[in-house]
């Protein structure tokens, strides 16, 4: 859990009822990077996509709070359908995830049938259902295996990779699969910004330009850039992200120092979900808090909790 952020006192007091209530039910809260600092900090686990799938594998909660985007959601409830999960908003969705859907999957296999359809980490729950395999989510297959396990068969991943470096694997990706968000920054933000930054590494989010990436020594999704800057020695990174990982590996990485490009890279869907929204989730889901340390009417539910 992060440290706490500065609160106003009716924040303060809401959030001190959810963790209350969080911790009397035994609920779970999953936070994505790029959630305001706020959600991060009452968060039990700060990660990237796959560091929430990872979370949730191997958790032992009742039920399971995800403050992100839809697809997350969409893929925990396959990946955990003994749980309850819950979303505190259900209008907080990835434009990037939603740039493939079943007919672009059906398109995808006109177009190209002896292809092999692969759902990225960042794929709707619909997509993953329509596809052949997954990278990453479930730990079955990574780029680099995928590449040497089957070398002679086209892979088409659905949205685009971003699970690892995009050029760790020949493949195709649906035409216009592409996050703006990090499309933002461009080789010349980059390069004017390692001006200032002699000796300084460079990560790189996968959905960025690629001449971006060329400029990084680390390439991948926002988990994978956090554990590569885990990994390192202390030291100066640029890091071409969404801006909350930044702000998270200052916090907990303070050995090292982090800066950006002049062009902030901000996802509105991502900075949706406040304390509010989290404690308004909990309070419908479990309105008697305090009476009982059991989850009421969970019998049946399993895996149908999405609020």
């Amino acid at each position: 859990m992060l440290a706490d952020t500065k609160l106003g006192p009716r924040r303060k007091a809401q959030a001190e009822r959810l963790t209350e209530i969080a911790r009397a039910m035994g609920v779970e809260i999953l936070a994505h990077f790029y959630q305001r600092a706020e959600v991060k900090a009452l968060a039990d686990f700060v990660g990237g996509s796959l560091g929430i799938y990872r979370a949730a594998l191997r958790s032992e909660a009742k039920a399971i709070m995800v403050c992100g985007v839809d697809f997350l959601t969409q893929t925990l409830e396959r990946l955990r359908p003994d749980l309850v999960i819950l979303t505190p908003r259900l209008d907080a969705d990835c434009p990037f995830s939603r740039t493939v859907g079943p007919g672009e999957v059906a398109l995808a296999r006109q177009n190209r049938p002896d292809t092999l359809l692969a759902a990225d980490i960042k794929a709707s729950g619909e997509v993953r259902d329509l596809c052949d395999l997954e990278i990453g989510t479930f730990g079955e297959f990574h780029p680099e295996i995928l590449s040497q396990s089957l070398p002679n068969r086209h892979i088409t991943v659905l949205p685009a990779l971003s699970a690892g470096d995009p050029t760790a694997l020949p493949h195709g990706q649906w035409p216009g699969a592409a996050c703006q968000v990090h499309l933002q920054v461009t080789a010349a933000d980059v390069e004017a910004a390692l001006k200032s930054l002699p000796g300084a590494r460079v990560a790189a989010n996968s959905l960025c330009r690629p001449e971006v990436r060329r400029l990084a020594e680390a390439v991948g999704d926002s988990q994978t850039i956090f554990e590569a800057c885990q990994r390192a020695p202390k030291g100066d990174w640029l890091v071409i992200c969404e801006s909350g990982l930044v702000e998270t590996l200052r916090q907990t990485l303070p050995e090292s120092r982090f800066f950006e490009t002049e062009v902030e890279i901000f996802c509105p869907n991502m900075k949706l979900t406040n304390i509010k929204d989290m404690l308004r989730c909990l309070e419908a889901e479990f309105p008697a808090v305090g009476t009982s340390t059991e989850i009421p009417a969970l019998a049946g539910t399993a895996g149908q909790g999405a609020r």
